[in-house]
């Protein structure tokens, strides 16, 4: 029997409106449209004979479109937004005049937005709609599903600590504890706010939420929990005493067994790693020697020391505090040396005409008594200055030499 094309279309939509009320279970109820008249009977059956087919193909082709990686996918689609338009045009050239017209129909139509100034009038053209409605579903609906998979994936890798970090000039922190090492990170994003920092530590999921601080699952002593920190690319590690050891031999034991790896690594690599380990007693401090430790910070010790200094000297602490605080006053700042200097005296004049006070270079703060030497070339200069004091001695117009106000 022979069959026009627009009866053709309209036992499709038939069938395709037949197909979803039978997904919704309410097939028999519901029939937007007209029925094929008689002639059309042995047409209407094949299509309605093979409905439970066609949904289940159109279902296993979406659950193929999710299956595929992102990169096939994307040229999948393409490929269909870029030639849909072709064959649009091929079929109904008088509606469609030009390819960004034909363009515009296939997103419009393929997003179901449909603003319906251009559509097809042929029943070819019309069919070929169907197919870009249902594959536009199929192909933003997989599109969309893969782009939440992979940020959910990616989310769930970073808290778990299994992403690498890939940036450069970082800190690095070694060790976790809810109260004085997550202090020391908060300061340390406060103080420097253009660096990341990573933190290396043995638990579950990243104990701190910030968009600087990337975590890093995983032991510091083994070479593969460095490299996804890219400990090679940082500026410090910072290697805190474990919390929850009894024995104070124990816990810096731990902590020289990371700084000899930290060497070994450093060594293998060919790069010079700056590192800063805290320990728990002085008598310790001599078998850091061959580690190669930059710096050595007695954290017990040290509060001992600055409880004795200001009972001594009353206020001390306060002055301490403003000191090592980001948050407090005047802080301590490193500043590189000028070429224009050539004795610490003309250091010191010229921070002192902008605001600044140079009082040591490196641990050494007896400068102040031999201000008529030579600054090293190898020299580390602290100054304790304002926040902005420190901005402008970082400054262009400083850098000229001009005075700063």
């Amino acid at each position: 029997m022979n069959h026009t094309p627009p009866q053709l279309f309209n036992a499709l939509i038939v069938y395709a409106a037949k197909g979803c009320c039978l997904a919704s279970r309410c097939r028999n109820n519901f029939i937007p449209f007209p029925p094929p008249k008689s002639g059309d009977c042995c047409i209407f059956k094949v299509i309605e004979s093979g409905e439970g087919t066609l949904v289940l193909l159109f279902y296993k082709a979406f659950k193929k479109l999710v299956k595929l990686d992102g990169r096939t996918l994307a040229v999948f689609a393409v490929f269909f937004f870029l030639l849909s338009p072709l064959i649009i045009r091929l079929l109904e050239p008088d509606k469609f005049t030009s390819y960004f017209k034909s363009f515009w129909w296939v997103v419009v139509t393929a997003t179901t937005v449909g603003y319906g100034d251009y559509f097809p009038v042929t029943a070819p053209g019309m069919l070929f709609g169907i197919i870009v409605i249902m594959g536009g579903l199929f192909l933003i609906g997989a599109i969309v599903g893969k782009t939440t998979e992979s940020f959910v994936n990616w989310k769930k890798q970073k808290e778990a600590g299994r992403m690498p970090y890939k940036g450069e000039d970082h800190y690095v922190v070694i060790g976790w504890s809810d109260n004085k090492i997550r202090d020391a990170v908060e300061e340390m994003l406060l103080a420097d706010p253009h660096r990341d920092v990573v933190l290396i530590a043995k638990l579950e999921k990243a104990p701190f939420v910030h968009e600087r601080v990337h975590f890093i699952q995983g032991d510091a002593t083994d070479y593969a929990t460095l490299d996804q920190a890219n400990a090679c690319g940082c500026k410090a590690v910072i290697i805190f005493s474990p919390d929850g050891v009894d024995s104070s031999a124990l816990a810096d034991g731990q902590t020289l067994l990371i700084a000899t790896t930290l060497e070994s690594y450093a060594e293998k690599q060919g790069r010079d790693i700056y590192t800063i380990a805290e320990i728990l007693k002085e008598n310790h401090r001599h078998s850091f020697r061959h580690a190669k430790v930059d710096e050595l910070i007695l954290s017990q010790q040290s509060i001992s020391h600055l409880i004795a200094a200001s009972t001594v000297n009353l206020g001390s602490s306060r002055l301490f505090m403003n000191l090592l605080s980001k948050d407090r006053g005047d802080e301590l700042y490193t500043i590189a040396k000028r070429k224009e200097w050539r004795t610490y005296n003309d250091a010191y004049e010229w921070l002192k005409e902008r605001g600044a006070l140079l009082i040591a270079d490196h641990e050494d703060t007896g400068i102040i008594r031999r201000l008529n030497e030579e600054i090293p070339a190898s020299a580390r200069l602290f100054i304790i200055a304002d926040t902005e004091t420190y901005r402008l001695l970082n400054s262009p117009a400083a850098a000229g030499g001009g005075k700063t106000t």
